[in-house]
């Protein structure tokens, strides 16, 4: 298929065409807490969703580099008096994935909205383009706080310009089978749903990345 039409034009057959050139190299940051970090996991260099978030990515045909910036334990206040630092690398593509912890730690909602927007603003204000994980909690908070809870995230993805993405622990929350022995906390089949149910958010971000270098 090749060969034919070189011929027609009088080219040498013999000379290789020139390979198409590859897209540049992306640089995603995860930026998130515990369930960034993959908590607890054997080898999270290889297991925890930036690890396989990369991989799924490269099966895409992405060339994609990303950086695990997440720390156990983190709320969104301990997240926003980090985040210079983990931008430093400047980021094409920042994924915020952040909330629990406020709410195991009893922080209020309105701080929690608060910190988000100044860390999806922040980011953009780098030139990154943002991903916002949508987050839930247990239900024994009380049906009407997890409803105020899971309504912060897209008003604040509305406010400072982010992508939103799904629950990423949908199919996974409250599963034996997808978690660790603490029950929070997934486990490698865990993480491969979790980056199942954001890769399609990430890839149209990393286009439009793409289309922004032409």
């Amino acid at each position: 298929m090749v060969l034919l039409p070189l011929a027609l034009f009088g080219c040498d057959a013999a000379t290789p065409p020139s390979p198409a050139p590859l897209p540049a190299q992306h640089h995603i940051l995860c930026f998130g807490d515990s369930l960034t970090a993959g908590k607890d996991l054997p080898d999270p260099d290889r297991t925890s969703y930036p690890a396989v978030l990369e991989q799924r990515l490269k099966e895409r045909g992405f060339r994609a580099r990303v950086t695990n910036a997440g720390q156990s334990g983190d709320t969104s206040f301990d997240a926003r008096a980090r985040l210079d630092f983990s931008l430093a690398d400047r980021p094409d593509v920042v994924i915020v994935c952040l909330g629990s912890n406020d709410m195991f730690q009893g922080k209020r909602l309105e701080d929690l909205e608060a910190n988000l927007t100044d860390i999806v603003r922040r980011c953009r204000a780098t030139g990154a383009r943002v991903i916002l994980c949508r987050m839930r909690i247990f239900v024994n908070f009380g049906f009407g706080w997890a409803a105020r809870y899971e309504r912060i995230f897209p008003r604040v993805a509305d406010a400072a310009g982010a992508a939103l993405a799904p629950f990423p622990l949908e199919g996974v929350a409250a599963k034996p089978s997808m978690n660790l022995s603490d029950g929070i906390h997934p486990n490698p089949a865990g993480y491969g749903v979790f980056v199942d149910n954001i890769i399609d958010t990430v890839e149209k971000e990393l286009k439009a990345v793409q289309k922004q270098r032409r």
